[in-house]
């Protein structure tokens, strides 16, 4: 007979005998597999969390921020410590994907940092993460990059702030212009594509979409940082975005929330703006 029916055999019997020691050597053993397989699983399993935030500053500034993407930059330093001190490896949006491509036993705890928009505001914080060696991709819309463009949400946030406000003045210290952009040449640092406007994916016809994609390639992949990743604006998506992306070789990337485990066909977000983050 097998070993491995003389076991079940066995442990049958002893089942059905009043033998108290053995009985309750049984539950411990029982308690450390499950403990052992619990701790496996979660070895196994363990999330590559990616952040998306949008402002950061010293000062809010009504006129060019909502409430909802803005964050204090003392506040962003704190939760980045508060990460270091959890046990989390900062790592690249690449690595990232490459991790959950073909690593799914991993033992770390990752957290990958992603800013979308292109807006000034983010230039303040680059050189604190340089410090820390903690990677960064950015997010473009293309259009708005010489500051004499904007995108419909900014004209509503300026003008409910002031109903005549100037928005070319406004706009011309909104968000980094192409020389600032490109000047960014960090290992550090990552472009990605974010649309060549601020457009709701599912609002367009596929033709559209496609065009706004391309115009923002066009010039990100100039860009000696690019790297083919797309984040939807609002994180808004449809069956037909995604095709139109999958036939550029584009990696999608969302913000519904969710942690990533094991995925090479999207990244997925959780925005932080203004959020005390937990570990």
């Amino acid at each position: 007979m097998a070993l491995a029916n003389l076991r079940i055999l066995g442990c049958e019997y002893l089942k059905t005998k009043k033998f108290p020691i053995v009985r309750i050597r049984m539950k411990i053993i029982a308690k450390i597999v499950n403990k052992i397989s619990r701790k496996w699983m979660k070895l196994r399993f363990q999330p590559i969390r990616v952040f998306c935030f949008h402002h950061v500053s010293e000062v809010f500034n009504p006129l060019t921020m909502w409430e909802c993407d803005w964050t204090q930059i003392d506040q962003f330093k704190s939760n980045i410590r508060h990460l270091k001190e959890q046990g989390y490896a900062f790592i690249s949006l690449i690595d990232a994907y490459e991790k959950l491509k073909h690593d799914s036993l991993r033992r770390k705890k990752y957290i990958v940092l992603t800013a979308d928009d292109g807006y000034k505001s983010i230039l303040s914080i680059l050189p604190w993460l340089e410090e820390q060696l903690i990677p960064i991709t950015l997010f473009i819309n293309t259009k708005y990059l010489d500051g004499k463009s904007w995108s419909a949400i900014n004209e509503e946030q300026a003008r409910r702030a002031n109903p005549n406000v100037d928005m070319l003045k406004v706009c011309s210290d909104l968000y980094m212009s192409k020389d600032e952009l490109f000047s960014l040449t960090s290992p550090l640092i990552s472009i990605g594509m974010h649309g060549h406007e601020h457009l709701d994916a599912t609002q367009q016809s596929q033709e559209e979409f496609k065009q706004n994609v391309e115009l923002c390639r066009e010039v990100l992949e100039q860009h000696p940082k690019y790297i083919h990743f797309f984040a939807y604006p609002w994180g808004h998506f449809n069956a037909e975005t995604d095709q139109v992306l999958k036939d550029m070789r584009l990696v999608p990337v969302l913000v519904t929330g969710n942690n990533n485990y094991n995925n090479d066909e999207y990244i997925d977000r959780l925005a932080i703006d203004g959020k005390m983050v937990n570990s």
